[in-house]
């Protein structure tokens, strides 16, 4: 199983649909760099691919994603495929029933000071740095944060530094609770799993949060999510959950990539989603005021 961390978060549901569909006969080996995200799933052995690499021979793999060397990519393209769709797709050549899409995450408990943390007058805030369509400019994150403070709401910033070129933008955390590379990916799922609201120019968060834990389903998977969807189309993110489409989720931006970009399969060159000038990302953005009134109507 390969990706970042939100494309191991959508083969969730591959990964148990598979269970159920061929326990009676096959057994099961897990081999991820996050194992965590599916201990609620009993696979006989588990590899963290971070230690060991499996003998590959020994086993039919039925990888979750493909990079874009495959010959899969010539059919179908992770970027302008289904989050959910694109992992089952590559491992069972299928798509899930509607029912079987929502993704299920047993997080252990996070310190009590974080669990704290979740209450109505908080919204979560990731600000993300990746690539050029999806990294937001510093003014605009931190106009965001002084008119939530202004309205008493408090925001929460989550994210890390994971290398060079992936990590969140320096905001002014001035009357935040700063949380940036302190939380384990398990707290940060239980966190989203139970909070209020999530701003996200990021799809690993909006996908941790549009998760439920099947031990309290009552009590987890009702974040709202305000998020921004630029590089990939809004229905590409988005989430069956709850028994309805995008569940408590709301695309708050005003364009993006798939107006700009010419995805017609018979080009030579390779379509980008990651470039993009920032004078035409800043058109794509919403106002400060509007992110302002999508949260406060959410923790009124």
């Amino acid at each position: 199983m390969g990706g970042d961390i939100g494309d191991q978060i959508c083969a969730e549901p591959t990964l148990r649909y598979a269970f159920n569909q061929f326990k009676s006969w096959a057994t099961f080996t897990l081999a991820s760099e996050n194992p965590e995200f599916f201990k609620h799933l009993p696979f006989s052995k588990v590899f963290n691919l971070k230690e060991v690499t499996p003998n590959w021979d020994n086993y039919l793999v039925f990888d979750t994603i493909v990079p874009p060397t495959h010959l899969t990519w010539e059919f179908f393209s992770h970027c302008v495929t289904n989050c959910v769709d694109f992992p089952t797709l590559c491992a069972l050549r299928s798509t899930l029933p509607i029912k079987d899409k929502e993704i299920q995450m047993t997080p252990n408990s996070p310190k009590e000071e974080y669990a704290e943390l979740i209450n109505k007058k908080s919204v979560f805030i990731h600000p993300g740095k990746h690539w050029k369509s999806k990294t937001f400019p510093k003014d605009w994150w931190d106009t965001v944060l002084k008119l939530l403070i202004t309205e008493s709401i408090t925001p929460i910033i989550i994210g890390g530094d994971a290398d060079d070129n992936r990590g969140t933008v320096d905001i002014d955390t001035s009357g935040c609770v700063d949380l940036r590379n302190k939380l384990s990916w398990e707290d940060s799922i239980w966190l989203l799993q139970r909070a209020t609201v999530l701003i996200t120019n990021d799809s690993a968060p909006l996908h941790m949060a549009a998760s439920y834990d099947p031990r309290e389903p009552e009590s987890t998977g009702h974040c709202w999510i305000g998020y921004v969807a630029t590089c990939k189309h809004p229905d590409f993110i988005t989430h069956w959950r709850k028994g309805q489409w995008s569940y408590h989720m709301q695309n708050l931006g005003k364009g993006g990539m798939w107006e700009i970009t010419d995805h017609c399969p018979n080009k030579k060159e390779e379509v980008r989603v990651d470039e993009v000038g920032l004078e035409i990302l800043k058109t794509w953005l919403p106002s400060p005021s509007e992110v302002l009134e999508f949260v406060k109507d959410k923790v009124k």
